[in-house]
């Protein structure tokens, strides 16, 4: 068995977040859009309205993917293609999916969620829980 490098996983999510950004920037190129457009609402506001409460004791989609046991899940945007978010218990929010990593300085985010993000073998520093059913449920009730 080989082992990929540890920062293999973090230049995958890059790339991914970049071909999604390029993506998006053309898309909103061309209608005349820009991306701070897209934010519609403060984030204040999608905390009382679009909040849903996950733990690592409730959670049954898989294995729970962040090193907090809690958070809220906050969809921030339009409601085609919403920024998630999951805020700590600390008020640290971190953006889930690349929605809301195009939009996490506008909204005050941190756009790297590997400082929550659990690995699910520490010992294969490049294999980290996936977090897509947990975007998966929050877009549900975004």
């Amino acid at each position: 068995m080989t082992t990929r490098p540890p920062y293999v996983g973090s230049i995958v999510r890059n790339v991914f977040v970049l071909s999604v950004g390029f993506g998006l920037g053309m898309s909103c190129a061309m209608t005349g859009g820009s991306v701070p457009d897209l934010v519609d609402q403060s984030v204040e506001e999608a905390r009382t309205e679009n909040a849903s409460t996950v733990s690592a004791a409730t959670w049954k989609d898989g294995p729970w993917p962040f090193t907090v046991d809690r958070g809220e899940l906050v969809c921030i945007g339009p409601l085609d293609d919403p920024g998630v978010f999951i805020v700590t218990d600390a008020g640290d929010m971190f953006a889930l999916n690349p929605a809301a990593i195009l939009m996490a300085d506008r909204v005050g985010a941190e756009a790297d969620l590997d400082p929550i993000w659990r690995w699910r073998d520490p010992e294969l520093m490049n294999a980290k829980v996936n977090v897509s059913p947990m975007i998966l449920y929050a877009l549900k009730r975004c």
